[in-house]
């Protein structure tokens, strides 16, 4: 199953005194977002079944476009496990 990620990394003021990486933690997390949203919107044939269904492979660079999609969303994910490790006093999860 997919896992969601909430919309934007946004470190509250106690966070940023304990973490201040989390800032530039915060603005790569909106970059990666936007990146994301970007690759979707200039590969349409990323999330359309009708290629998959004609037995069409994608083109090279929509199956790039889907890895660095796929690469994002990991990173992403990383990016808040860090948030939780920094800000936990005994940095588990």
């Amino acid at each position: 199953m997919e896992e969601r990620i909430e919309a934007l990394l946004r470190p509250t003021a106690n966070e940023l005194a304990l973490a201040p990486e989390l800032g530039v933690l915060a603005a790569l997390d909106a970059t990666l977002a936007t990146t994301a949203h970007q690759l979707v919107a200039e590969n349409p044939d990323l999330y359309s079944l009708d290629p998959a269904a004609r037995g069409e492979i994608p083109a090279p660079l929509t199956r790039k476009a889907n890895s660095l999609i796929f690469r994002i969303g990991e990173l992403r994910v990383e990016i808040r496990e860090y948030r939780a490790l920094a800000v936990n006093d005994d940095h588990t999860l």
